[in-house]
């Protein structure tokens, strides 16, 4: 594990590596980038003491490696006039690979379930932002594209049901989340930014409140020593990001079905919807078995420690969100 001076350096490169990709006009330089990205995190991810770390390293650095062969291997076709079409296969494969989309989705539970919440909250949003970016600007509706939407949102769904470990509950979350972007990167570039900046927001919140108490396991859950009133506030976030309405997870992918319906792409729409529904039903689960396992003591109370104000402000948030962000767009 490296100091948090030397600590400060890889993630100030791992943003730099990030401005790079996006902001150049040479495929080469957004490869680059990536891989300047990829050696900047693996030294922050990296624990000397820890074998679940050290594992979830070599994975991801594996996965990585075969992902810019992939990209390098199709930019050098690309260039020798072997590929005709930018929106390849082969670098559609590696982007996604990147990002931990389905069917490349394998390496990321496996990854998340090695680090502590910050490297996950890294892994779930600062890490995808370039293969993303990328690959909304040479995305094309195919059926590729509408295999990988529907898979991704599948495997977060069915992946989740019986898991036990929070950081593998969210890794399946953030796949399930990469399909409904990809939908919105079909219809519209604000829209799929829109939706990873809101996507961004819940992550930030979930990972924040489940390192406040440490907690990385149903059964740490369950066991917590809070009061009931900070256990209800924790669940209230976790319903947000499953896309509950009225949270303001909801809002997101209320986007995406409107423009959806005006697409006519209904099929599509009910077929992620119906797996979107299993990722709500596994939420609602861990919520209600918590609750029941509560012991209810009498003193328990609203009185809010102040280490506790981000976790209620937050829910807060997470409650109100959607109605205030709705009474915004609609002002234009």
């Amino acid at each position: 594990m490296i100091n948090k001076s030397t600590n400060l350096v890889f993630i100030l490169m791992l943003m730099l590596s990030v401005l790079i990709s996006i902001s150049s006009n040479s495929w080469f330089t957004v490869w680059m980038g990536m891989e300047i990205n990829m050696m900047a995190f693996i030294p922050i991810i990296l624990e000397k003491k820890n074998m679940m770390s050290k594992e979830a390293t070599l994975t991801y650095f594996m996965t990585q490696t075969i992902a810019s062969m992939l990209l390098m291997l199709s930019i050098i076709m690309m260039k020798m006039a072997i590929l005709i079409n930018i929106n390849s296969p082969l670098m559609m494969s590696a982007l996604m690979m990147k990002s931990g989309i389905s069917p490349f989705h394998f390496w990321m539970p496996k990854v998340m379930e090695g680090l502590n919440w910050t490297n996950c909250l890294i892994l779930m949003t600062l890490q995808k932002i370039t293969p993303l970016l990328m690959m909304s600007m040479i995305i094309k509706m195919n059926f590729m594209m509408i295999t990988s939407m529907l898979l991704s949102v599948m495997v977060g769904a069915i992946g989740g049901i019986n898991q036990t470990s929070l950081r593998k509950l969210m890794a399946y979350s953030s796949i399930s989340n990469n399909g409904w972007m990809l939908v919105a990167m079909n219809y519209s570039e604000i829209l799929w930014i829109n939706y990873f900046i809101m996507y961004i927001i819940m992550s930030v919140i979930m990972t924040m409140s489940m390192n406040k108490y440490k907690v990385f396991t149903m059964n740490q859950l369950m066991s917590m020593n809070e009061k009931l009133s900070m256990k209800i506030m924790l669940f209230i976030n976790m319903l947000s990001i499953s896309g509950l309405p009225p949270m303001m997870g909801f809002l997101p992918k209320w986007m995406v079905i409107q423009y959806s319906m005006m697409n006519n792409s209904l099929m599509l729409m009910m077929s992620l919807i119906m797996m979107t529904l299993i990722t709500v039903y596994y939420y609602l689960r861990i919520m209600y078995s918590t609750m029941l396992l509560t012991n209810l003591n009498p003193k328990w109370s609203l009185m809010i420690n102040k280490k506790n104000y981000i976790i209620m402000t937050t829910s807060m948030m997470s409650i109100i969100g959607l109605t205030m962000v709705s009474m915004i767009l609609s002002l234009y």
